[in-house]
């Protein structure tokens, strides 16, 4: 159903001027979507769409397992690996999250940092990803921390 949604509304899309409203054709405030009567955002604090659902076949981009990416054994995390503080972000933009690990974490398992988890691993996520759509494409506009306030 969602594919059939969104290949519509791409049919519909033409360029338009900055702010102008998305179909100028209705009154302002018209429901373009009726039948969706909730929006949640489910955001996974630090961590990536490959880490979670980088194995999820037929949706999104999917993990390409390079060398230096594993399965991991536990979904248990290891505390503050990957951290965020600004020295690690830059590391992680410009030597990888690896390299990152090993200098800004000291003790930690720097492999920890490119390991994805299954569908056999995270069966109510991948169940999740399946029925609702999925911002795959979600990139950051700013290289920092998410401060959170959790931490």
């Amino acid at each position: 159903m969602w594919q059939r949604l969104e290949r519509r509304e791409i049919r519909h899309r033409a360029p338009r001027p900055a702010g102008a409203p998305p179909r100028p054709d209705l009154p302002l405030g018209t429901d373009l979507l009726p039948q969706i009567k909730h929006i949640v955002v489910l955001m996974m604090e630090n961590h990536s769409y490959d880490n979670y659902l980088g194995m999820l076949t037929g949706r999104g981009d999917g993990l390409r397992p390079v060398p230096g990416t594993h399965h991991l054994t536990s979904t248990t995390g290891q505390a503050g690996n990957p951290t965020q503080t600004w020295r690690a972000s830059h590391l992680q933009y410009s030597d990888g999250f690896p390299v990152s690990a090993e200098l800004t974490v000291p003790g930690s398992d720097p492999a920890n940092s490119m390991g994805y988890w299954t569908e056999q691993d995270l069966p109510f996520y991948y169940g999740l990803a399946r029925t609702f759509p999925l911002a795959d494409r979600w990139f950051c506009s700013c290289l920092g921390p998410t401060r959170c306030g959790c931490c």
